[in-house]
């Protein structure tokens, strides 16, 4: 009987001791996931500078969170957020499936790049969806991917807050100009939650789909398109009466140049 009761107690300062670990460790842990999970799951650049979460409470931030943008858009980043706030359910962090009870990201910052082929949001959310859903062409990529997933730990969300972010435009036909525009909120609930948890890509899949859709809402009232496409019309005509001689070159490019112009103004 002492024997067992020695062994009892040897067991319970082991699990003390891995549970101080474990909880010490907390915060490089969780910093380490988000670049890793996050670099292979957007395909681009994920880095955070440092996590701070409270063993006793499970509250805590993220800091300096930063998405950058995939090749070949020019900008630095895609997304920055300063501070995301959360509270993590901490009875679930030694278990499979880990209970976050709050996310809240005030005053993100995004930037929207157009690009030849779409902007630098629709290149993102197209890398997430090729890591969820492998394409055919490749047989072996199912089988990283899949592996990957079954080995991370899986996520309930029970509530995200997006609030006061900014977009900030950038597209070479607005001629050095910026523009910006107010991100709408975004609230999202029980993510994970009906299936009793999802993998990090498909929580990375939920909330960049929302988040775009947001985005795009917001980036299409400042017509962007009309302008471009107006601008694209203006450079062809130019470049047709300019091959064919038609007219003065030096007063044809005047006038183009006014007609570029008037398109951008448009914008503001």
């Amino acid at each position: 009987m002492k024997k067992f009761i020695i062994i009892g107690g040897v067991l319970g300062i082991v699990g003390v001791m891995l549970a101080f670990l474990l909880f010490s460790s907390l915060d490089s842990i969780i910093t380490e996931a988000v670049e890793h999970f996050g670099s292979e799951i957007t395909k681009t650049e994920v880095s955070l500078d440092k996590t701070v979460i409270s063993a006793t409470t499970g509250k805590g931030s993220l800091y300096g969170l930063k998405v950058a943008n995939p090749k070949p858009f020019k900008t630095p980043s895609a997304f920055e957020f300063s501070e995301v706030s959360l509270t993590l359910d901490i009875a679930s962090i030694t278990k499979d499936t880990v209970v976050i009870k709050e996310i809240v990201i005030a005053g993100p910052e995004i930037t929207y790049e157009v690009g030849a082929n779409g902007s630098n949001i629709d290149a993102i959310k197209k890398n997430v969806d090729s890591y969820s859903t492998p394409s055919k062409s490749d047989p072996y990529e199912k089988k990283e991917v899949e592996p990957s997933d079954k080995k991370q730990k899986k996520l309930i969300i029970e509530k995200l807050i997006i609030r006061d972010g900014k977009i900030n435009i950038s597209a070479s036909f607005l001629n050095g100009k910026s523009m910006s525009v107010s991100l709408p909120g975004l609230n999202l609930n029980d993510i994970g939650k009906d299936k009793g948890g999802a993998t990090p890509s498909e929580v990375t899949n939920k909330i960049i789909t929302s988040l775009r859709q947001n985005i795009n809402k917001a980036v299409g009232t400042l017509g962007l398109d009309q302008a471009k496409k107006a601008i694209e019309g203006v450079a062809k005509d130019l470049k047709g009466k300019l091959e064919k001689g038609i007219g003065d070159p030096e007063k044809l490019l005047d006038g183009k140049a006014e007609d570029i112009g008037n398109a951008i103004k448009g914008l503001f």
